[in-house]
């Protein structure tokens, strides 16, 4: 993509091997000059970038039997130390030149060493004799031990050997009383992995992704001058940033959405409201109000500020189909005249779900299970 920026030569006009080798040179000369220049480019930036302390450095000897002459660039920046232009530099150390003849220390003493690189290292021995004493060991008959860590790990043994033979049998899962609107979604998308985490909840890891998604949220909630406290499972839905996206990168990107000159009608909406017999709990990210274009009442659209770029499958929808109806009820009007949104701040996209389910259809999605 970048060819007509590089040197390039023509030797379809060359009629003799002395002409195609004077172009060869030509462009073996153009190619050092652009290589210097991107050296200089590269430098530049290097150089600026140094906060308070700048160290150039520099090395004769490569990979090859003969030394190299440093750079242009630092035999510049060396020269302004020795010529003690009140830069402040300070030179380290000047190595002279290796002599005629002298052979590249790399290769008259190479360093060696395993590959790949065994990351046990000296503890290797201790380890591979540790398994070969579990595999050569008879398995134990779970008899009553005595000695109370035995017992202890009989204990644990017996309990996995019985879960794994209730799997097989499989196993019932009563939903509980109370639900996010996350295990909702997941509840349609995948209600054997909803089960297996309400038997053996586990908590959710929070990388440093996750808390920019966090910190997202806050921000444009804050540019509205809202104040709310978020509680711990007001954060288990919001979603990570990708690795590539920094959290300015988001507020630019939101920053040019149509949503940022609009002046929501309300921002972080918790709400909690019963379906199917369970009480299901979420939040609102942001809803617009819209003036009646039918003479029958104000219009609203729930919002919610998706940080990732990939768009979510049919399942997602649950979570606007469940926020329109909270905010329904909390307005005390028909969600007819709620509409919902996805916005997917990385990429400015807004994805409006077509047929989400009424509250008749969630209440039936419970009481399936």
């Amino acid at each position: 993509g970048d060819w007509q920026e590089l040197p390039h030569f023509d030797i379809s006009h060359c009629t003799s091997h002395t002409e195609v080798g004077k172009e060869f040179k030509k462009f073996d000369d153009e190619c050092e000059k652009f290589k210097f220049a991107e050296e200089i480019r590269l430098g530049y930036v290097a150089v600026t970038r140094a906060k308070s302390r700048l160290i150039c450095t520099t090395s004769r000897w490569r990979d090859a039997t003969k030394p190299v002459e440093p750079s242009e660039l630092y035999e510049f920046v060396a020269s302004l130390v020795n010529a003690n232009l009140n830069y402040g530099g300070v030179l380290l150390s000047d190595l002279p030149a290796p002599i005629d003849g002298a052979e590249n220390p790399k290769l008259a003493d190479p360093e060696t060493a395993p590959w790949p690189r065994d990351p046990l290292g000296e503890k290797r021995a201790a380890f591979d004799a540790s398994v070969e004493l579990v595999r050569s060991s008879s398995p134990h008959s779970l008899n009553v031990s005595g000695d109370a860590i035995v017992r202890s790990w009989i204990e644990d043994a017996q309990a996995l050997i019985n879960e794994i033979q209730q799997g097989k049998q499989g196993f019932e899962v009563i939903l509980p009383s109370r639900l996010s609107v996350s295990a909702l979604v997941a509840l349609k998308e995948n209600p054997t992995d909803l089960a297996l985490s309400i038997r053996r909840p586990m908590p959710h890891m929070q990388d440093e992704y996750s808390r920019r998604g966090t910190t997202f949220h806050l921000w444009v909630e804050s540019y509205f001058g809202q104040g709310t406290l978020f509680d711990d499972d007001d954060l288990e839905p919001v979603d990570p940033l990708e690795e590539d996206q920094t959290l300015e990168f988001l507020k630019q990107a939101w920053m040019a959405s149509s949503w940022s000159s609009l002046t929501p009608y309300a921002v972080e909406v918790p709400f909690e409201t019963v379906i199917g017999g369970v009480l299901i709990r979420g939040r609102i990210d942001a809803v617009y109000k819209f003036g009646a274009t039918d003479g029958q009442g104000d219009r609203y659209e729930v919002v919610d500020w998706k940080t990732g770029s990939k768009k979510l499958g049919e399942s997602a929808a649950i979570q606007l189909a469940m926020y329109r109806m909270a905010w329904a009820k909390l307005e005390k009007i028909e969600v007819e005249r709620v509409s919902a949104a996805f916005h997917y701040v990385p990429t400015g996209e807004i994805d409006r779900p077509m047929n989400l389910l009424s509250e008749a259809e969630l209440t039936e999605l419970i009481e399936k299970y």
